[in-house]
């Protein structure tokens, strides 16, 4: 057993004839920061700059694939450069200066979209197509509420414009319509109607309702299918789905979940692609039954609801609208899905279920929707898609059954921290089963969903593995299930020495602390972004997603940053009244102790401070607070504060603030690489989402990586 000694890098090869492309040196993690054993400091990285994409087209087992079409796609513009691979499976789009999807196309394969970055080496497979349809899913949808408000300076989205709202609709989706078009068959959760009637339910608090011309933008998209089986449908009451009804079918688009009764509502849907019958069926556990008019479709309802036009605006104070009691979403029972999804798989080759429920907020399913997960699975599903909490959980293998627990939001205007990132995940069936799935990273920027690239890409594919079953293989770049792979995992054992160390991840993760556990702690980055990098696939450039801050020709860009990639400036000058803030744009949730990572230079005598407030939630004021004097430098320095959080905390804020000076010329303040750890006591079994290690004495941990990755097990230890 090998020891590494405090300031050792940590790296262990990998072995084999995949390890690397001819020519092309393999991806570095955005997050990764070599020392430099001369000078103590760390190295910089190469500024992104026009830099060729150079890969590889894999078939499915690794066998290179000659002849393939390559597409780099910039979204709005359509393909932008093409080019074809080698005897040897070997590409290269040359002079890309953005991020971008990358589309391979083979006859006799499945196509695959993945996004990529300048200067990387994506070793892309593609799915032998005969036999197989690729199913596509993402999480709620709705396009209401505060897309029609005005945006904020310091933190700007998407406003749909009344005056063409088709273009805006198309605008908010395409940036993703690239990959939603990659599958034979998409489906996403609309959780809204579409609808210009003013009905509102006259219960709820909320109520999500969108424009009818987002059906023909979704199709345009790429999207063929919604589940309307959700507690929103019904938001605008019977003329609201109605219209939606209308829209989805002038459209193009199918839907189930439903209608004017409870058969009506659990009426499967069924497409013929490939040769091969899909059929999907949508229900939801939420159904209002706290309130007097619900929204569960009942058959051979007798009872009539009677809502007046009174407090509703648009609507004439004498209006009275009338329905049946029968009209609604389809129920989620175990007897209902039993029967439905049995009938189905008789009736199809392939069958979906997609349940809306559980808790909101919470990544891990609640003991209801396990059960109705069981009860389609027994009954004859083949994948099983849940909806609801708007962030995303884990997927898992059970049996010969996929089941994602939660997709969270693909297109919403919710603004918690939690709610940002997202992904779409896709499903490769034939009649036999399941030979393929994987996820597809993306974040919700300004409310609009977009690829990401990157630590967000990393950060999301980290997230997700922790919570899935170990049937999906995790390396930076992809996290997915492959039938029939049994090749082992690998691992590798060493000792690791320091007082306090801190090491930062560049690929595997820790299985388990064999010795000293007590002296390990292992600790989740809850910023997905933070790197100040271009991660994003739009027509912006290093424009900070997540943060608030003041944008301008001097904020944020690669002139900016430590390693040449990307950065934020704050500025002031006599003349300027108030402080310039570096923020997140929401409270982050946390749990245990945090430490604020980050490199920053401060070259002036200008007052620069560090505040951080805790909450007991996402709104209400400060449980507790911190200021902290950030020392002026010489060039760039690295940060490191450990923050302990008050017992009752549940979220965090921390703010960098540049006071104006009192006179003479503009000062500054850079900032970089900016990580807020969370740390937890380690833990005997795998952690794949831990990105950092504290280590206080010496203690022996096994690292894995997976047996799809070609990559090495890789930690380094911060200087």
């Amino acid at each position: 057993m090998n020891n590494w000694s405090r300031r050792e890098f940590v790296r262990i090869a990998t072995v084999g004839a995949g390890a690397g492309i001819a020519g092309c040196n393999a991806l570095s993690p955005s997050g990764s920061i070599k020392t430099d054993s001369e000078t103590g400091r760390t190295s910089q990285k190469p500024a992104r700059s026009s830099e060729p994409i150079s890969g590889r087209v894999l078939d499915i087992e690794g066998g290179e694939i000659t002849d393939a079409k390559l597409k780099a796609i910039v979204p709005g513009r359509g393909s932008v450069a093409e080019t074809t691979t080698d005897e040897q499976g070997q590409f290269e789009v040359v002079e890309v200066d953005e991020s971008i999807w990358l589309r391979a196309t083979k006859t006799d394969f499945i196509g695959r979209t993945v996004a990529v970055a300048p200067g990387t080496s994506p070793r892309i497979r593609l799915s032998p197509r005969e036999g197989t349809v690729a199913l596509s899913f993402g999480g709620d949808v709705m396009f209401g509420r505060r897309f029609y408000e005005d945006d904020h300076p310091l933190e700007p989205h998407f406003q749909i414009r009344p005056d063409d709202r088709m273009e805006s609709h198309q605008t908010i989706l395409q940036y993703i319509s690239p990959l939603l078009q990659d599958a034979d068959l998409t489906s996403v959760n609309l959780e809204t109607p579409l609808t210009t009637t003013a009905w509102r339910h006259p219960s709820k608090r909320y109520h999500f309702v969108s424009h009818p011309d987002a059906a023909p933008a979704m199709a345009d998209a790429g999207v063929d299918y919604v589940a309307l089986g959700n507690n929103h449908t019904l938001d605008a009451l019977t003329p609201g789905l109605d219209e939606t009804l209308q829209a989805l079918s002038a459209a193009g688009i199918e839907q189930s979940g439903a209608g004017k009764s409870s058969t009506e509502a659990w009426e499967p849907t069924y497409f013929e692609r490939r040769g091969l019958t899909i059929g999907l069926v949508s229900c939801t556990t939420v159904t209002g039954d706290q309130y007097n008019i619900d929204w569960s479709a009942d058959d051979n309802q007798s009872e009539t609801y009677s809502v007046s036009g009174d407090n509703v605006t648009g609507i004439p104070d004498t209006e009275q609208l009338t329905f049946s009691g029968s009209v609604g979403v389809a129920a989620a029972t175990r007897d209902r899905i039993s029967r439905t999804v049995s009938e189905v798989d008789a009736n199809a080759d392939v069958t979906v279920v997609q349940i809306h429920g559980g808790s909101e907020y919470q990544q891990e399913p609640t003991d209801k929707i396990r059960r109705l997960t069981e009860t389609a699975k027994t009954a004859g599903a083949d994948v099983v898609v849940n909806h609801h909490p708007h962030v995303t959980g884990g997927v898992e293998l059970q049996d010969e059954t996929l089941v994602a627990w939660t997709l969270g939001n693909l297109v919403f205007d919710q603004e918690f921290w939690s709610t940002f990132p997202s992904y779409l995940l896709t499903v490769h069936v034939t009649a036999d089963g399941i030979p393929r799935a994987y996820v597809d990273p993306l974040l919700i920027e300004g409310y609009v969903p977009k690829g990401v690239v990157d630590k967000p890409r990393t950060w999301q594919l980290r997230e997700t593995a922790a919570l899935s079953s170990d049937e999906f293989s995790l390396d930076h770049d992809r996290l997915e299930y492959i039938a029939k792979d049994e090749t082992p995992a690998r691992t590798a054992t060493r000792t690791l020495d320091g007082n306090g160390t801190i090491y930062t991840r560049n690929s595997g993760w820790v299985n388990r602390v064999i010795d000293g556990a007590e002296s390990v702690e292992l600790g989740r980055d809850l910023l997905p972004t933070g790197t100040f990098d271009d991660p994003d696939i739009d027509d912006d450039r290093h424009e900070g997603p997540l943060w608030r801050f003041s944008r301008g020709a001097d904020s944020n860009g690669p002139e900016f940053g430590y390693d040449g990639s990307g950065g934020i400036q704050l500025s002031r000058t006599a003349d300027n009244t108030e402080r310039s803030v570096l923020t997140t744009t929401e409270r982050v949730p946390m749990v245990g102790p945090t430490t604020l990572l980050g490199q920053y230079r401060h070259e002036t005598d200008t007052r620069l401070e560090l505040l951080v407030r805790w909450y007991e939630s996402t709104s209400g004021s400060a449980l507790d607070s911190m200021l902290i004097d950030l020392d002026r430098t010489t060039g760039w320095e690295s940060l490191e504060r450990s923050l302990s959080t008050p017992e009752e905390a549940t979220h965090v804020r921390f703010y960098f603030r540049l006071y104006p000076p009192d006179d003479g010329e503009k000062r500054v303040a850079n900032f970089d690489n900016i990580h807020l750890v969370e740390w937890t006591e380690s833990a005997t079994s795998s952690d794949k989402d831990c990105d950092f290690l504290r280590v206080h004495e010496s203690s022996t941990i096994e690292f894995t990586s997976s047996s799809q990755s070609d990559e090495a097990i890789s930690w380094e230890a911060l200087d």
